[in-house]
């Protein structure tokens, strides 16, 4: 908070707003250190007191503890450079310039910054004033100085890690699970209890046992993650871990090849000094089996869109590849319901629905198409059958190459194997105290080349055991489909959110190519299904035995085309292969949210701007905190004030959402710096 007392007797057009600066690098110097952050913010405060006649107070303190100087992006910084950007801030005061960064390539940008907003660094220990052409060079030459104390001090460590690692000794990190550390041999033992646990973990695995189904087992009998204490930036210790464990924490332990006697560091592995907690046969097959089958479909975890989207984790953008997320809007209909949608990821995360031609699709139209698609290919066998006549003729021709490849692939093991063999017996007759480094590390590459071949090998032969694998006829699958219509209305959400993530692999997205006044709402989906995943699933058969198996079938391609143009109506309307109108759960009350009304930021800004002008509140980080917010969000509204008056006028009249979503904050927010002549030529090409 501003110091006001101090410079009292000063005229109001001579203060001078003070942020101090404080970082230090490690854990180590967060705490009572003479260079502790806390130590450097008291020379700076007692400096700012010397001050005070010149009209020198203290407004902010910014701290970055245990952060790096190589890059600027911090947290601390981020904070710093917001408020001066507000205007709010002449001088940032540091204990010494090597506290503020420690790269040449930022340090000038960094300095343009200040300059540009007319703001100044000063530091309490050192003369770095430069106002002389002489200052500049020093600043420079100390800049140039700590870069280089920072990367030889970087590549120093690296070395000795890397001749750590050559020497099988652990370099240190997050203790792995199943091992425990003793500080005085500085090797790894096997933990007593964890031990047992990853050994069973690979053993499962290599059954080809689904990892979820391999945690959820650890689970049940009562069985956690390791707990661990983390120093966070602050100072504090907290506890983390102690969890249950999940599939993907599972993948990550069969990856290590610590379980396996190795070390590996800068993309290479070495042998290791402690004990394997598993042979190198055992870890191969694991990996090999856990990278190629699928994990049992059931939610890992359960949250608010798993229970109200249908398709989550299934529906993909077809433009932009990237998954179609689940969004409810804030609103809800007259019913009590929220809005739901599907919003494709690069929309949702950065927040410009112009970029994808996807966009945003209602879950409700969405969700109606693919059940009545699927649902309605029973009375359309020639679809049916063209598309099974594809995928058994692709099958056919992939057989015979998957073969050749998999023979390909077992001779060159075998030859690698060869090679590994002869390596160990020479290195045996000679002593393995005479092998150089050279040798070591040509056989950690003959290690390494075992490896990914017996993955690939497994791969596939899994792939051929597929070609082989359930062979439906057309009057089977055409059943299964019929069946689907029947069973899914009695079928709960959940219930029948798990028969589609059991049968529909993928579901593709993307608008039609033409011209934009016919096309503009239709869509193609392209659904990717596994037949005998779904004979299975609507038989009411036990599906786990096809897991287990780890036979998966490749999947054959529907695709259909829907017209979404009256989703707010409550009607989609499948026009390919087949013509279809699909009532939706949403009716008229669809449209409700696309006529609400609200208001554009600028409105805001407006009120905001007024509340400063009339010294209601002190600044606008002031402001920020009476209001909940971020100081940015005060920055980013006010600054739409630099607008025209003309575009001003015009959004402030604007009211519903779609227009609202069209004339977003962020889209009038980059062009509010622009020249006045830029700005309608922008704002034009937007309007049309």
């Amino acid at each position: 908070m501003p110091r006001r007392r101090q410079a009292e007797k000063v005229p109001d057009s001579r203060l001078v707003p003070v942020a101090i600066y404080t970082r230090v690098s490690t854990d180590n110097q967060v705490g009572g250190r003479f260079d502790s952050c806390e130590s450097q913010a008291s020379i700076c405060r007692e400096y700012v007191r010397k001050k005070a006649p010149e009209g020198w107070y203290e407004v902010a303190c910014y701290t970055d503890a245990a952060y790096s100087g190589g890059s600027m992006d911090r947290p601390g910084i981020r904070a710093l450079k917001r408020q001066i950007e507000a205007g709010e801030v002449r001088v940032v005061l540091i204990f010494k310039l090597e506290r503020v960064l420690r790269s040449t390539d930022e340090w000038v940008p960094f300095r343009s910054f200040l300059q540009k907003h007319g703001c100044r660094l000063e530091s309490a220990t050192e003369d770095i004033s430069e106002s002389t052409p002489s200052g500049r060079l020093k600043n420079n030459l100390l800049m140039s100085v700590a870069e280089y104390e920072r990367l030889n001090t970087a590549e120093k460590t690296r070395a000795k890690m890397l001749q750590q690692a050559k020497q099988g000794i652990w370099n240190g990190g997050w203790l792995p699970y199943g091992y425990a550390y003793d500080p005085k041999t500085q090797v790894l033992s096997p933990d007593p209890v964890e031990a047992e646990v990853v050994r069973r973990v690979f053993a499962e695995a290599a059954k080809f046992v689904p990892l979820q189904d391999i945690a959820n087992a650890l689970n049940a009998e009562g069985l956690r993650t390791r707990e661990r204490e983390l120093k966070r930036h602050d100072g504090k210790m907290e506890k983390i871990g102690g969890r249950i464990f999940r599939s993907d924490g599972l993948r990550l332990i069969l990856k290590n090849p610590i379980y396996r006697g190795f070390i590996r560091f800068g993309g290479k592995e070495y042998p290791a000094k402690h004990e394997p907690l598993v042979s190198a046969d055992v870890w191969d097959r694991a990996n090999a089996v856990a990278e190629n089958v699928k994990e049992n479909p059931k939610p890992r975890i359960i949250d608010r869109e798993s229970q109200t989207h249908l398709l989550k984790g299934i529906v993909f953008c077809g433009a932009c590849k990237r998954a179609l997320m689940p969004h409810e809007s804030g609103k809800k209909s007259r019913e009590g319901k929220r809005y739901r949608y599907y919003n494709c990821g690069s929309v949702q995360k950065e927040r410009n629905l112009g970029t994808c031609p996807v966009g945003r699709l209602p879950a409700d139209a969405l969700e109606a198409v693919v059940k009545e698609f699927v649902t309605r290919l029973s009375q359309h066998p020639d679809v049916v059958s063209a598309v099974m006549d594809s995928s058994e003729k692709r099958k056919k021709l992939d057989r015979p190459s998957l073969i050749k490849e998999t023979e390909a692939m077992q001779r060159e093991l075998e030859r690698v194997k060869k090679h590994l063999k002869n390596s160990m017996d020479i290195a045996i007759a000679g002593g393995l105290e005479m092998v150089s480094e050279s040798f070591k590390e040509r056989v950690a590459e003959l290690e390494q080349q075992r490896h990914e071949l017996t993955v690939k090998l497994e791969r596939k032969r899994n792939e051929i055991v597929a070609c082989k694998a359930a062979d439906l006829d057309q009057k089977r699958v055409l059943s299964a489909l019929a069946r689907l219509g029947e069973i899914i209305p009695k079928m709960s959400f959940q219930e029948q959110k798990e028969l589609f993530r059991l049968f529909v692999e993928r579901i593709d997205v993307n608008r039609t190519r033409g011209r934009a006044e016919e096309v503009c709402r239709l869509f193609e989906l392209k659904l990717k299904v596994q037949l005998p995943r779904l004979v299975e699933g609507v038989t009411q058969k036990n599906t786990q035995e096809l897991f287990a198996r780890g036979i998966v079938d490749r999947g054959v391609v529907f695709g259909t085309t829907a017209d979404f143009s009256k989703a707010a109506y409550g009607e989609v309307k499948i026009v390919v292969p087949f013509m279809q109108a699909v009532r939706t759960s949403t009716g008229s009350t669809a449209r409700e949210e696309v006529n609400s009304v609200k208001e554009h930021p600028i409105r805001l800004a407006v009120k905001w701007q007024h509340e400063l002008e009339k010294g209601d509140v002190l600044d606008r980080v002031t402001l920020a905190r009476k209001l909940g917010v971020s100081p940015s969000v005060v920055t980013k509204h006010l600054k739409l004030l630099q607008l025209i008056p003309e575009i001003r006028d015009f959004l402030a009249g604007l009211k519903t959402t779609t227009e609202l979503r069209r004339y977003s904050l962020n889209r009038m927010y980059r062009i509010s710096s622009l020249p006045a002549s830029k700005q309608r030529t922008l704002f034009s090409r937007i309007q049309n």
